[in-house]
């Protein structure tokens, strides 16, 4: 039987060498089918952490509540530092499957996984369906990306936006023949980054509109502007976004100055979040979260396959623009005053393509497989030394049952190593084993991270309190801001002697604040009953203030006590 011909590749990508670029449509799927048991399968296994789970996933319990969706309030407080989107998305999965850590976490692991999808799809549209392939299995079995994507952030949905935005770009400047393909997939494109920037900001189009400026600057690919749909494509991302930026904004005048300058310019521009970090700090990061195909990773970057000297006007090079993207957030953060390690998840899209496509070209994982024997022999050694290494920091007893899990971790990663090494390196099913096997075996680990964690969630303790709380039962937090504490209420708490990050918030309403001691203690004498929690370390400075409490919980972070 004569072969297919390849497909289409992009102007200024040479096509793949390979003796065989198929891949059975059966192993696809059930390969897909075995990922999303295990992407999803523990889902709902922790308890949410603050502070970004607990945020997050409260904010959006708030719009439910109250049913107002359009002014976003944490703790009952206005919220401005990030649009709506995701909140939307995540209240509209509490109203479908009820509130709990699985629903809240749902929107980001579908996102990221429906993004793994994308990436494959973009894949095979450019480079044939063993590279789309390869480059959804390196994505969901990188570290940073299996990780963030069962944590509840920003960070995995707007890059998935935004990379949904790039990919359509990519396949309509691949083949600029047909005007009307080359205008559906730009029009996808504007509306992905629309998408984006009601999730997290500006950078939802800044970042993908700037890579995309020096790739062409690079390229000299001058006709990329003639078919990117302007003025279409403008009017539809203001169509998108425009709406709900206006009525907050009409509904809060204070909005614009909050949202505008003081989270996009002044965070970029200045240490107002106290985040700055050393301009190498994304570095680490960045090669540690594409673990275990560090090796590929940096191989798809030092040696991408075009010329380093610019495209000389050649057409349209797909493989130039994904790098310049990935480099581009890359430095773009770097550069900045806020550094937060989440900020370069949107890369990773990118460069599970380049990566993808270079594992199609060898077909061969090569030195990667080394690094999960590595990772298998560090965390047998972490099982066995995580007493020594932890004692006194966490409980003995949640040490002991983080180590079974941790085991199976371990294992995981050997038994996949073990099987490389007897099957062989090449291949779809090598590829599939590698990835499975990593991505396993960093589900283990986090759900076994579930007697550890506890200390950074308030799901015990309201557990505890719950029997002593009537509707009307205020409960107070004193001297901190406990973020997962509203969300298990079910209720905001009222807040004193702390603001932390709703400073904003509180000074549009600072009635609902108890800004010192005297404060909360009228506020405290005047109720009936009572519950106020307290950060456990500074608890006994408090006490001896000459107001009785009944301590009702404690573990090593906080405590709640009660009137006596």
């Amino acid at each position: 039987m004569r072969a297919s011909p390849p497909p289409p590749t992009a102007q200024g990508s040479p096509a793949i060498p390979m003796s065989d670029s198929s891949i059975s449509p059966a192993l696809r799927w059930s390969v897909v089918a075995l990922a999303a048991l295990i992407w999803f399968g523990l889902l709902g296994h922790r308890d949410l952490m603050g502070p970004d789970e607990g945020r997050y996933a409260e904010i959006p319990l708030e719009m439910v509540n109250s049913g107002d969706w359009l002014t976003p309030r944490l703790n009952g407080f206005k919220y401005f530092e990030k649009p709506v989107l995701q909140y939307w998305l995540t209240a509209a999965s509490y109203e479908l499957f009820g509130v709990s850590s699985a629903s809240a976490r749902l929107p980001v692991a579908l996102g990221g996984f429906l993004g793994a999808l994308w990436v494959m799809f973009v894949g095979g549209r450019l480079w044939g369906a063993r590279a789309g392939f390869y480059a959804f299995l390196v994505l969901i079995g990188t570290l940073y990306y299996g990780a963030l994507g069962h944590l509840i952030t920003l960070d995995m949905l707007v890059g998935v936006f935004m990379f949904l935005g790039v990919g359509a770009l990519l396949i309509a400047q691949s083949d600029r023949s047909d005007p009307r393909r080359v205008r559906n997939w730009m029009l996808l494109g504007w509306a992905a980054l629309g998408l984006a920037t009601l999730t997290k900001g500006l950078m939802g189009v800044v970042l993908p509109g700037g890579a995309l400026l020096l790739y062409s600057l690079w390229q000299r690919d001058w006709a990329l502007w003639r078919h990117l749909h302007l003025g279409k494509g403008l009017l539809l991302y203001l169509a998108i976004t425009a709406p709900w930026f206006v009525a907050v904004s009409l509904a809060n005048p204070e909005f614009p100055e909050f949202f505008f300058i003081r989270e996009h310019f002044q965070r970029y521009t200045t240490t107002v979040h106290q985040r700055n970090q050393p301009a190498w700090y994304f570095l680490p990061i960045l090669l540690a979260g594409l673990l275990p195909w560090v090796v590929t990773g940096v191989a798809a970057l030092v040696r991408p396959g075009f010329r380093w000297s610019g495209g000389g006007g050649s057409g349209f090079d797909a493989v130039r623009l994904l790098w310049v993207y990935a480099v581009f957030i890359v430095l773009f953060f770097s550069a900045g005053s806020s550094m937060l390690a989440a900020y370069i998840l949107p890369v990773f899209p990118a460069l599970a393509l380049l990566m993808g496509r270079r594992l199609a070209r060898g077909d061969r994982i090569g030195a990667d497989q080394w690094l999960l024997l590595l990772l298998a022999l560090a965390l047998f050694a972490v099982v066995a030394l995580l007493p020594s290494l932890l004692e006194g920091r966490f409980p003995a007893e949640a040490l002991a049952r983080y180590r079974p899990w941790l085991l199976g971790s371990a294992c995981a990663l050997l038994a996949g190593f073990v099987w490389l090494r007897w099957r062989g390196d090449r291949g779809p099913v090598a590829v599939s084993v590698m990835a499975l096997a990593f991505l396993l075996a960093g589900q283990l680990a986090m759900r076994g991270f579930q007697p550890l964690g506890q200390a950074r969630s308030s799901r015990a303790l309201v557990e505890a309190i719950r029997p002593y709380l009537e509707p009307e039962t205020p409960v107070y937090a004193v001297g901190f801001f406990p973020r997962t504490l509203a969300f298990y209420l079910g209720r905001p708490a009222r807040l004193a002697l702390a603001s932390s990050e709703l400073k904003m918030g509180i000074g549009q309403e600072p009635e609902k604040w108890l800004p010192d001691w005297d404060a909360f203690v009228q506020s405290w004498q005047r109720q009936e009953r009572a519950v106020a929690v307290f950060p456990a370390g500074d608890f006994p400075s408090y006490s001896t203030r000459g107001v009785p409490f009944r301590i009702l919980y404690r573990d090593s972070r906080q405590l709640a006590v009660v009137k006596p």
